[in-house]
């Protein structure tokens, strides 16, 4: 390692030689350039031995008369600096100071503070910078934690020592004394051995209120100014300002730097700081030529006046205005970037007006990570995270902080070279490497301010304040102007002799700023309050004194009566005197979703306005535009469309029919269940006789064969004797007639085969044998088995995607409703699409993704269409993508049969086997577990032991096996590649979708940390993971794990699909899904490969993704089609503290402890669950009288009622036995984490077997909901159960969902909803919370009612978000 002269001569030959250039390893790590590795410092210097190396080389040279220090009265070279200190290092001594004692220093003389701070460390000592600007309080506190033996003060400041606990010595009463000792040197003898390395202990705040003393040793600060000497550019000719106060770092910068250059430093003069034009003369006059400060102050100086040669800039972002002042050429013109734990400055950059400001690349000796805030692993190049400084610049701690030392100072786990301490610093700054390898800095993680639901950096808004002539300085603060209410503030001072006008400062801020960052107040100020640091002291602003900021367009009235009814309807609901018709709702007057539904909500209670639509709103955000929107609209669609029923409502059935009904679905299952029981015990029988395992396999296999080809033939043989054809008709509930069709429809729904064969021709031969006509190579993926077949016409090579409802048939006005519903040839359907009765596709038709066609739509051939109600798509959008690949007959029968051949092998002999032990032959189970029968305990425990082996098995294999046999699986399958249907790769991809999609582990796991764990083992691409410990739900689908990707800082709510394999009717490829970063996907969202959205989206509900057009980020997106709404939601500023810092992981470790006990008790639970199943399937109930059968029938009403019992049970207790109520709360709260266990522990999956029968409003009502009489519920999921009201006579379609909550990025939100009497919910459609939906209402299918609305009595809403129809719409979704 070089000497120091070698240090020296590196110095003088290469000053300014370093290039702000970086070098990346592949771990992200960032280092400097050219650098070797060595540092800049040898074992045992220290600094003290740096400055008087300085004055042994100038005095060598004949340059001992340079000035060291230039002040008002005192001008003193270097060989005098050294001797004044040396004189008082060895009066210290004497004083008794000793090697490793701390010595405060508290002058306000710079003179006497460059003294006493190289005095103290020729004593070996280390020193305590303090500033007489401190609090009392302040000093004392640092003067005690400190442990500072002795004070280096002034007599005149003896009112500030007296409350500190150390010895003050007053260096004016000593001067004399001091003068007397020798100039020589003290050196290490005379000074003694230190015990340490320490050379300064400064403070900085600390997040409890108490200031943090940062322990900084001589080979951090050795090393930092040699290489700022290098790098920097400061010359020996160079005259430095020096007006920082000691007690900050930033001040070591200014003094130790220049020395290293030989460099004279040039105090401030005594008094306050220097600002604006006073310090513009004095550095003319003092002729100072280098000047270190922060922006702010550099804001207030005359750029046209200055004749400046180096400046550097450090301690607050520097805003790109200040860069174009400034640069000038032959100006060095420097951005500096460290924290006082990195020894000052660990990053450096050139400014210049023609590249955008960052704090640039390491310094020599000096490496940076950008780092996951949450885990020490580090980010991809271009992903924010915080960013982490490692090398020999760290500082040793925090003094008597350990545990906050350990916190901030990590092991080293990146091999930082060069890094002695072995530890990394997280910063808690923001940023990350661009392209340049630059790093960015984006504010601070746990400080952030947020405006109405917007990330906002005040930094930004003061760049634009100070673009504006005459303004000096600005500062933003937000400030809480009544309470719950938080306003940005402005404060701004101007350059001499100008002024600045408000309204056009105003103006200027609206043309460059989002309304959001605009600030409500402005204020001019003669002087902004700054702290001793020189950055602006935010906390002493004053509160705004002048009169709020209009929004933009305020002060303009309204020119319409329908401007002033719209204005005075929504300045009530937003609680405010007046709005502005210029105003936008939510970027100027705040206003979010549920406040513009009220909104709606009251027009809609005008008659003498006409009716508007969340959709209105959003795409006419302004009291004027909406006004002029509505104006124009076409009127409300007619009474018949609207509000009238098209069809007479069916004669109610009374009680006693009603009775009839559930008495003969009763007595349909009990005969479906003795017909079952029969052919079970028969075949059991004859399973049992069999020699040895390879005979019972065989017969389980053969048995299996009859029982799936039996159960499949089984609905079509009721299909054709109950029904018939399939016609066009209106079955009135609970008639006979009704019974008849829903004996059918839970056939064919239960149908093991339908369920196992989809997307294959065995489910097209299946629907064919219904009376479907399809065509040939049509492929339907969707697992809603069609009911009305015979209704249902499907052309020659059309595709059919999952989760699509095509099933004929609907339910409203106390009727099921069928109709025909008629599909080309080449058509194409998409994803999570619903099809009403009365519908046509034509050949070449596409219907996109989420869609949905109602009642009366066609698409004409070969034309594109999507929406909810469907309507023409751009021409770009093209959903059936996938070039044809070879798929022949004998492909396909070949394929069949091979299936057929695989499901008898394997699913129908588990089936077979496990019927036959759990239900058909207790004797089974006493023989395999030597159970003693109910009267012994052996036969409860080996009860427990088959269940919870049964449980836990299926749970560790799920996180173990699953995620290894889909990466294995998947391995085959190239993305972008195209392969036909049917052969071995499909074979894999089918099978990889069905394994990990398994609801059982995805629940487990989900709403949990845990669940990102386990997504990144089945494949997904996430890191690096923003852990909010609810990153996903309980509900997740996909294709290909392996091509899912999900970025970082985004939340998923339940039901999202990654869609990323495409299907044509003779192939498929795989093709990767990647949401972007910091988005919000709420529920039941289909993400296709290609959806063109970015990063910062809000996807709301069932919004439907775009698959063409500009990639939308920073935005919201709402409905089908999408429409664009703000990124941002409404949120309380009480949770902020939750959501950043130590508060977070506090937090977040709490609810992990939480979530890990609801995973525990939803195992229990399922374990008790089959344990209670298998106790009743062991319990001898016919006794040895050979009736098998009918203890298979017992076996299963018990195991029903205690199904239902038990999960009732289970979900009352999970609420403590209490009504769920309204929420609004964070994440991060414990009502919260309560939720999600009512979420995750109980189960409703039981209740789809009582779909459409008097039994499940029955359950429903044990459940909590108040649920009225004659119900018909044909599949609809209510979440919160307790909070839902539906009244009388409703009909709930399948696939409808009522959900009262919603989760907005970390704020959970909940209220009830309420249906009336006589109310339809359509198929697949969404109700959110907050709804009221008055008597006889209609919404239609796939809608989507968003929170807050209020449908009228006898009103028909659809569309995705649910409007009235106009007539104007009407005709244009019929052409």
């Amino acid at each position: 390692m070089p000497g120091s002269d070698g240090y020296e001569a590196v110095r003088e030959r290469s000053s300014c030689a370093w290039a702000p250039r970086s070098q990346s390893r592949p771990d992200g790590l960032l280092g400097c350039a050219g650098w070797d590795g060595s540092v800049r410092w040898r074992n045992g210097e220290r600094l003290e031995r740096l400055f008087e190396e300085r004055c042994d080389r100038m005095r060598a040279r004949g340059t001992e008369d340079r000035l060291a220090v230039d002040a008002d009265d005192v001008a003193l070279t270097y060989p005098q600096l050294d001797e004044r200190a040396n004189r008082l290092a060895r009066f210290l001594m004497a004083e008794g100071v000793r090697p490793g004692d701390r010595i405060g220093l508290l002058l306000d003389e710079a003179v006497d503070a460059y003294v006493g701070m190289l005095a103290v460390l020729k004593a070996h000592a280390a020193y305590v910078p303090l500033d007489v600007g401190f609090p009392s309080d302040r000093l004392s506190y640092i003067v005690s934690d400190a442990s500072v033996r002795m004070v280096l003060s002034l007599s005149r400041l003896s009112e500030r020592t007296r409350c500190l606990s150390a010895q003050p010595l007053y260096l004016d009463r000593v001067r004399e004394r001091v003068a007397e000792q020798s100039p020589e040197r003290p050196g290490a003898p005379a000074a003694g051995e230190p015990p340490d390395d320490l050379c300064y202990i400064i403070y900085t705040s600390g997040s409890t209120g108490r200031p943090k003393g940062v322990a900084v040793g001589h080979p951090a600060v050795c090393n930092f100014v040699r290489v700022a000497s290098e790098v920097y550019g400061i010359t020996c000719d160079d005259r430095v300002y020096q007006g920082m106060t000691i007690a900050f770092d930033f001040s070591v910068e200014e003094i130790w730097v220049p020395w290293m250059a030989g460099a004279t430093v040039v105090p401030r003069p005594e008094g306050p700081s220097l600002l604006g034009a006073e310090l513009d003369a004095f550095l003319r006059e003092r002729r100072v030529s280098a000047l270190c400060c922060v922006p702010t102050l550099l804001a207030t100086l005359d750029e046209n006046a200055s004749e400046l040669r180096f400046l550097l800039v450090s301690g607050e972002p520097c805003p790109q205005d200040l860069v174009t002042r400034w640069h000038r050429t032959g100006r060095r013109f420097l951005n500096v970037y460290g924290p006082t734990e990195a020894t000052v400055t660990a990053t450096w950059s050139p400014l210049a007006p023609d590249r955008p400001v960052t704090i640039g690349v390491p310094l020599p000796t000096y490496s940076v990570a950008v780092l996951d805030p949450e885990r020490n692993t580090p980010v991809p190049p271009g992903t924010m995270g915080e960013i982490a400084i490692g090398g020999i610049g760290l500082a040793d701690g925090y003094l008597n902080r350990p545990e906050v030392t350990e916190g901030a100072f990590i092991p080293d786990f990146l091999g930082v070279p060069g890094n002695p301490s072995g530890k990394i610093y997280r910063t808690g700054d923001l940023g990350r490497i661009n392209a340049h390898g630059e790093v960015e800095h984006h504010g601070r993680i746990d400080t952030q301010v947020k405006i109405r639901g917007y990330r906002v950096e005040l930094t930004e808004i003061e760049s634009v304040l100070l673009r504006i002539p005459g303004i000096a300085q600005a500062v933003v603060s937000d400030r809480e102007i009544t309470p719950g209410t938080v306003e940005l503030c402005a404060y701004y001072t101007t350059c001499a002799g100008m002024t600045v006008d408000p309204e056009r400062a105003v103006a200027h801020l609206r043309e460059r700023l989002p309304g959001y960052m605009v600030p409500g107040y402005l204020e001019h100020l003669t002087s902004i309050p700054m702290l001793p640091s020189g950055k602006a002291d935010r906390r002493r602003l004053p509160p705004p004194t002048g009169r709020r900021l209009t929004a933009q367009g305020d002060g303009t009235a309204p020119h319409t009566t329908t401007e002033r009814m719209l204005a005075e309807l929504l300045a009530a609901v937003l609680q405010v005197e007046r709005v502005s018709v210029d105003s936008h709702f939510f970027a100027d007057l705040g206003a979010n979703s549920l406040l513009m539904a009220r909104f709606n909500a009251a027009v809609r209670n005008r008659h003498d306005l006409p009716d508007v639509s969340m959709r209105d709103v959003y795409l006419h955000p302004t009291v004027r535009r909406l006004a002029t929107a509505l104006t124009e609209a076409p009127p409300p669609a007619q009474a018949a469309l609207d509000r009238v029923p098209e069809q007479p409502a069916a004669p109610a059935v009374g009680r006693l029919g009603y009775a009839l009904c559930a008495a003969l679905q009763f007595l349909a299952f009990l005969a479906y269940v003795c017909f079952a029981s029969v052919a079970l015990d028969a075949g059991t029988s004859w399973l049992v006789r069999g020699q040895g395992w390879l005979d019972v396999y065989e017969r389980a296999v053969a048995l299996g064969a009859l029982a799936l080809i039996g159960a499949s033939l089984f609905p079509i043989a009721v299909k054709w004797m109950l029904i018939g054809r399939w016609k066009p008709r209106r079955i009135r509930l609970w008639s006979v007639a009704y019974v008849r069709f829903w004996c059918v429809k839970t056939l064919l729904v239960a149908n093991p085969l339908a369920r196992l064969t989809v997307g294959t021709p065995m489910y097209t031969l299946y629907l064919r044998a219904l009376g479907a006509k399809i065509g040939p190579r049509t492929v339907i993926f969707t697992r809603w088995v069609p009911i009305c077949t015979d209704l249902l016409t499907i052309g020659a090579d059309t595709v059919i995607r999952k989760e699509s409802y095509l099933t004929g048939y609907r339910a409203r006005d106390g009727a099921i409703e069928t109709g025909p519903v008629t599909i080309g040839s080449g058509a194409f359907v998409g994803e999570h699409s619903t099809l009403d009765i009365g519908v046509h596709l034509g050949d070449a038709a596409q219907l996109g993704h989420a869609s949905a066609l109602h009642e009366d739509q066609s698409i004409p051939a070969g034309q594109r269409w999507h929406g909810s109600p469907g309507r023409p798509a751009p021409a770009e959008c093209e959903y059936l993508a996938v070039p044809p690949a070879r798929c022949g007959r004998l492909r396909r029968v070949s394929y069949t049969l091979a299936m057929l051949l695989a499901l008898t092998a394997t699913v129908g002999a588990a089936e077979v086997a496990v019927a036959a032990l759990l239900e058909a032959r207790p004797a089974l189970v006493h023989t395999l577990t030597g159970a003693g029968g109910p009267g012994s305990w052996t036969y409860y425990a080996d009860g427990l032991e088959i269940a919870a082996a049964t449980v836990l098995g299926l749970a560790l294999l799920g996180a173990t096996l699953v995620p290894a046999l889909s990466r294995v699986l998947s391995r085959p399958l190239r993305p972008n590649t195209v392969y036909p249907l049917y052969g071995i790769r499909f074979t894999l991809q089918r099978a990889v979708a069905r394994l990990t999609s398994t609801r059982f582990t995805i629940a487990l796991f989900g709403d949990s940390s845990a669940i990102v764990h386990y997504l990144k083992a089945l494949g997904y691409r996430l890191a690096p993971v923003e852990q909010t410990g609810s990153n996903f739900g309980t509900m997740l689908k996909h294709e290909v794990p392996t091509l899912s990707r999900v970025g970082t800082g985004t939340m998923v709510s339940d039901g999202l699909s990654m869609a990323n394999a495409e299907y044509s009717s003779t192939s498929f490829r795989t093709a990767p899904a990647a949401i972007g970063n910091h988005n919000y996907l709420g529920n039941n969202i289909v993400y296709p490969a290609g959806g063109r959205t970015g990063d910062n989206c809000l996807l709301a509900t069932k919004v439907m993704i775009p698959v063409s057009g500009p990639v939308r980020e920073n935005t919201g997106l709402l409905g089908s089609p999408p429409i664009e709404i703000p990124r941002s939601v409404e949120r309380d500023r009480r949770f902020d503290h939750l959501t950043t810092g130590s508060g977070l992981r506090r937090r977040l470790a709490a609810k992990n402890r939480h979530n890990a006990g609801t995973m525990a008790l939803f195992l229990t639970v399922r374990c008790l669950y089959v344990y209670g199943l298998l106790l009743i399937a062991m319990f001898p109930l016919a006794g040895d009288g050979g009736l098998y059968w009918l203890e298979t029938i017992g076996t299963a009403l018990l195991e029903l009622a205690f199904t239902v019992g038990f999960f009732v049970s289970t979900e009352r207790a999970v609420q403590g036995f209490r009504a769920l109520r309204p929420r609004f709360c964070s994440i991060y709260e414990r009502p919260f984490w309560r939720h999600e266990r009512y979420w995750k522990v109980p189960s409703i999956l039981y209740l789809a077997i009582f779909n459409g029968t008097p039994v499940k409003p029955l359950i429903w009502r044990l459940l909590g909901v108040r649920m009225g009489h004659r119900v018909f519920d044909d599949g609809c999921r209510i979440l919160e159960r307790t909070l839902t009201q539906v009244g009388d006579g409703c009909a709930l379609n399948a696939g409808s969902i009522l959900q009262a909550h919603s989760l907005e990025e970390g704020v959970f939100k909940s209220d009830r909803i309420t249906i009336g009497d006589g109310c339809t919910i359509g198929t697949s459609a969404f109700v959110h919370y907050g709804v009221v939906i008055d008597d006889h209402a209609r919404i239609e299918a796939d809608s989507f009612l968003m929170k807050g609305e209020h449908v009228p009595a006898h009103a028909r809403w659809r569309g995705n978000p649910a409007v009235e129809p106009t007539t104007e719409a009407a005709r244009r979704e019929r052409p």
